[in-house]
């Protein structure tokens, strides 16, 4: 006991501002995923509805939705997303922005793990659909981003604002930051890491692109776990 004392005493200040003070759990987690399915599903039949009511063209065909329809869909998607993480970790649970993750590492190691990260996320992608090509010759089909830029329906300003700023902040915090610490402590880290992923693949509605997101959302989670920080 008094060995165990004397350890945590010994811990240097890197160590303790390395820790998370996780209050969340994976209650919180579940209510919120399912307060999220709800609430999206409603806003997107109603949207879908009053589109349809007042004009000639469905509004969530994704060959021909402009920026107006893009950026309400998506603004609506990212406010949902980060509010419930404020409404169950810091509101709630009186937890600090720093336990989600949003805390500086290393600018170097930083570094060093992104560029490690895409080079896995390259390599799972390009190997993925290299055999679902040459084994079952099925070929990747376009994804949602691909029609609106080949349609020309979306400013380019938008879709890289979008894909490159607004995505990957608002799911790192919402699928790793949150999700992921729920689970983790929970159920450990092996369900935490299952967990997230499944979702974050699940969300992007891609059922051929479902398997490599999966593998993408582990190892961003796995990046998590181990540098305790999303920046």
């Amino acid at each position: 006991m008094r060995q165990n004392r004397k350890r945590h005493s010994e811990d240097t200040p890197e160590d303790k501002s390395r820790v998370l003070n996780i209050k969340w759990n994976a209650l919180d987690a579940v209510i919120s995923l399912v307060f999220l399915t709800v609430v999206l599903v409603a806003v997107y039949f109603g949207s879908l509805w009053l589109f349809e009511a007042f004009s000639d063209r469905q509004f969530f065909n994704s060959s021909n939705i402009g920026n107006v329809g893009f950026s309400v869909t998506y603004g609506i998607q990212t406010l949902l997303m980060l509010g419930v993480v404020w409404v169950f970790a810091i509101h709630r649970r009186k937890s600090r922005i720093r336990d989600l993750g949003l805390r500086y590492y290393s600018i170097a190691k930083t570094m060093w793990y992104s560029f490690l990260a895409l080079l896995a996320i390259f390599f799972v992608s390009f190997l993925y659909v290299f055999l679902m090509n040459s084994l079952f010759s099925i070929e990747a089909p376009s994804s949602k981003i691909e029609i609106l830029v080949r349609n020309r329906s979306l400013s380019s300003n938008i879709l890289l604002v979008v894909v490159a700023l607004i995505a990957p902040f608002s799911e790192e915090i919402f699928f790793r930051g949150f999700l992921y610490s729920a689970f983790k402590k929970s159920w450990g880290v092996n369900a935490g890491l299952f967990l997230s992923s499944f979702l974050f693949a699940l969300v992007h509605l891609e059922l051929y692109s479902f398997l490599p997101l999966m593998i993408i959302g582990w190892i961003l989670a796995y990046m998590f776990e181990k540098t305790k920080s999303l920046i």
